[in-house]
């Protein structure tokens, strides 16, 4: 009888871990570089400025080298004139060169962004990165990141934040199960 109930343990951890592996929760934190600041018929100059991004992601491994996620962000861009707040919600897909555990990923993101309060702009926001991610475990990813942002507010805090764009580069890094 022991033995049954061991064998039946050790099914059930292999099905628990084995279905871990598909499911890939990640937080992830970006420092966004803006380069370039285009805001209509506003009376102040374009300033470049800086933003930070933290992200919560789950999602599924379709196979070794292909996962999809989706998930909820917080962005913060800060600038004399134009700086905002913004939640995006976004769909992301990483694709991993080779397939392996550690190694070169390519990964694309985007998505709206919803306005709870008058503090937050409404609009959209894409990515498009390069990333090397490292196996710290057999489920737990620390991964590298950088690439290019772009975000565009089409409903803001005053009159000048309306259809203000911003285009620029980000490092990130996060981490991943």
């Amino acid at each position: 009888m022991k033995t049954t109930y061991l064998i039946l343990l050790m099914f059930f951890y292999h099905q628990l871990t084995t279905a871990q592996n598909k499911i890939n929760i990640e937080l992830r934190y970006d420092q966004i570089f803006v380069s370039n600041i285009n805001a209509q018929n506003s009376p102040y100059p374009s300033n470049n400025d800086s933003g930070n991004s933290l992200r919560v992601l789950a999602g599924y491994h379709i196979n070794n080298y292909l996962n999809i996620n989706a998930g909820l962000g917080l962005d913060n861009y800060n600038d004399d004139f134009y700086g905002t707040n913004t939640i995006p919600i976004v769909a992301n897909i990483k694709y991993s060169i080779g397939g392996q555990p550690k190694g070169v990923f390519l990964m694309l993101e985007g998505g709206p962004q919803i306005k709870l309060s008058d503090s937050f702009d409404k609009g959209y926001m894409f990515l498009g990165a390069i990333g090397y991610k490292i196996k710290l475990s057999r489920l737990l990813r620390l991964n590298f990141m950088g690439g290019y942002n772009f975000q565009k507010s089409t409903e803001g805090l005053n009159i000048y934040d309306d259809n203000v764009s911003r285009q620029g580069f980000f490092i990130g890094t996060s981490i991943s199960l």
